[in-house]
């Protein structure tokens, strides 16, 4: 009895083989499992098994390292601003120079390194303040802060030399800006690193691993 697209039976009655493709002459012939038809295998699903082993990597680690990133920028931020003070009362009374540049040479020593403290803190506390947020929203949040650290020392490194005053002072500036700056982005930078590593880790996630 001939095959109709509905089944084995004529009249479009449904039969055996209803909603499927009728089999081929092999196929009725022979019943060995070889020739008979396959299920195609699932394929396993790719995508919700990384999401498990990325949300379980992700949890497993530790929380972002904010308490010893801020007791740092504290302690760099004061020690940032005893540098400053001390490094302007000392070239301005052992060498005369007018550091810092800015302030000019009619500034009295005391209020000028006031001043130079009271920046150079503020600077590191705006520098505590962007390792924060880049550990909170950066997929590699030291190399992002390396990066935008060092642009930021290259530019107070090179500022007090664009500046009309003495170039020796300027120079003197230049350089107390350029080791301080370095000094605060390398501290961070370092005690992140040292630190449980954050909610994003630097490194990429491997697949199928959890």
């Amino acid at each position: 009895m001939p095959d109709t697209p509905f089944g084995r039976y004529p009249g479009g009655l449904p039969g055996r083989h209803a909603g499927r493709p009728a089999p081929r002459p092999y196929e009725r012939s022979f019943r060995c499992p070889s020739t008979a038809r396959r299920r195609r295998v699932e394929a396993p699903a790719r995508r919700y098994q990384e999401f498990v082993a990325l949300h379980e990597e992700i949890s497993a680690g530790s929380a972002i390292p904010l308490r010893p990133l801020w007791w740092a920028g504290t302690a760099a931020a004061m020690a940032a601003g005893g540098m400053a003070f001390a490094a302007v009362m000392g070239l301005r009374g052992v060498f005369g120079l007018e550091v810092p540049v800015f302030a000019g040479g009619h500034t009295a020593a005391g209020p000028a390194a006031t001043s130079y403290a009271l920046c150079a803190m503020a600077g590191t506390i705006q520098a505590t303040a962007l390792m924060h947020l880049l550990l909170a929203t950066a997929a590699r949040p030291v190399r992002a802060f390396a990066w935008i650290g060092g642009l930021a020392v290259v530019l107070l490194t090179i500022l007090p030399l664009l500046l009309n005053g003495p170039f020796d002072a300027a120079v003197a500036t230049a350089c107390v800006n350029l080791i301080g700056g370095t000094s605060v982005v390398v501290l961070l930078a370092g005690v992140v690193a040292a630190s449980s590593r954050p909610f994003w880790p630097d490194r990429p996630f491997r697949r199928g691993r959890p």
